[in-house]
């Protein structure tokens, strides 16, 4: 095995020109020797094309044209990729210094996993960071927490084996919202994913992100792909996620639900629900149980 197995990166974009060139420095400076860089920009109408053309030479592929989403255009880069590893870091997204490093270094104790994912950090819009995105780890990959809860495997820090990939069938596109959280169960049905020791990625949080402005709608994707691999309508993770976005939308409306029933309805439900991730291995902030787990026994 190569000492350093190759890696494809792709970039999807859609207007986020001001974060666009932070991102494409992140990758080139990792000076990974064996890297292929591809950005996949939608037709954006700002100034993303002149970022692209300005660092164009570190490049691999580019295009710029309409697509028929985010998911569309991260798999027009997949299907061209080559290496070994591949990823996606959406344009307002980092690569932390070494990170590729450290991925290799995991693929070449263990090059038979379906992906291997690390832990990074939460920033805000000005690229300030809030937390770590994992309380505690290193992180044991639980397929179940995952199938019932939350997804709680950091996109920007996850790598795929290509052939792993080509094998389960790519993005999903007609999901808008949850296609990593799909593509995790259905890549962890061929074999356990590695977790990566190291701060990997840092993960833009804004209140102009997809995740963000999803409310409901998301929800009910996330509803749909938790029953397509569970067989259950209503799992304790979706519920979370929904209670989560009734709390923000009650904040966003006292018109329509007022504190008093935010506190004492939302929250306290909010509260029970997360205590059922338990059931499936994960605490109540839907991240898996560590070595020394309690048993997967009803409450």
């Amino acid at each position: 095995m190569q000492p350093y197995p190759s890696i494809t990166i792709v970039t999807p974009n859609l207007n986020q020109g001001r974060f666009l060139a932070e991102c494409l420095v992140s990758v080139i400076a990792q000076n990974y020797p064996r890297l292929q860089h591809i950005v996949i920009d939608g037709g954006s109408t700002d100034d993303s094309v002149k970022v692209i053309d300005r660092y164009k030479d570190g490049l691999d592929y580019w295009c710029s044209e309409p697509d028929r989403g985010q998911s569309d255009a991260i798999n027009k880069g997949l299907r061209r990729a080559t290496g070994e590893l591949v990823a996606w870091l959406n344009a307002d997204d980092l690569l932390l210094p070494g990170a590729l490093e450290h991925v290799a270094h995991a693929y070449s104790k263990d090059d038979r996993a379906p992906f291997y994912f690390g832990n990074g950090l939460r920033v805000d819009a000005q690229g300030v960071t809030k937390s770590e995105f994992f309380p505690v780890v290193p992180v044991i990959f639980d397929r179940e927490a995952l199938i019932y809860g939350l997804n709680y495997v950091l996109q920007p820090s996850t790598f795929m084996r290509r052939a792993a990939l080509a094998e389960c069938g790519w993005l999903d596109e007609t999901l808008r919202w949850g296609m990593d959280t799909d593509l995790w169960i259905r890549l962890s049905a061929a074999g356990q994913p590695v977790f990566v020791d190291g701060l990997l990625s840092a993960s833009r949080e804004y209140e102009e992100t997809k995740t963000s402005i999803g409310m409901f709608e998301r929800v009910e994707e996330l509803r749909r792909i938790a029953e397509r691999h569970s067989g259950a309508a209503m799992t304790p993770g979706v519920l979370c996620y929904y209670l989560d976005t009734l709390h923000r939308f009650s904040v966003m409306r006292e018109d329509v639900f007022d504190a008093p029933f935010r506190s004492e309805a939302i929250e306290s439900f909010w509260a029970r629900a997360a205590t059922q991730l338990a059931r499936f291995g994960a605490r109540d902030d839907g991240f898996p149980f560590g070595p020394g787990a309690p048993d997967k026994t009803p409450q």
